[in-house]
């Protein structure tokens, strides 16, 4: 199947489909979790679709979210604070 895409995604960059070749299925099972919890899919939700036994390691993925957010916040901050700097 990962041959099929990758033969049959026409706009994909090489690299991207060099990288889409070496996917595994836990691969798509950790995107799908972090980009499900990303999306505000409930946790409880994605914890029965991937199938955890506890809802513990559904988790990672929200942790996940919180530190890109906390991320994402720094470096919107550090942009404010060098834009303050150039005035």
């Amino acid at each position: 199947m990962l041959t099929e895409l990758v033969e049959t995604m026409d706009d994909l960059s090489l690299d991207d489909r060099r990288r889409l070749g070496q996917a595994n299925a836990h691969t798509f099972r950790h995107t799908f979790g972090s980009q499900s919890v990303a999306d505000e899919v409930p946790v409880d939700v994605v914890h029965k679709v991937l199938g955890h036994a506890s809802l513990q390691t559904t988790t990672i993925y929200v942790q996940a979210e919180k530190q890109r957010v906390v991320e994402e916040v720094a470096r919107y901050y550090a942009g404010v604070a060098a834009r303050r700097m150039a005035t």
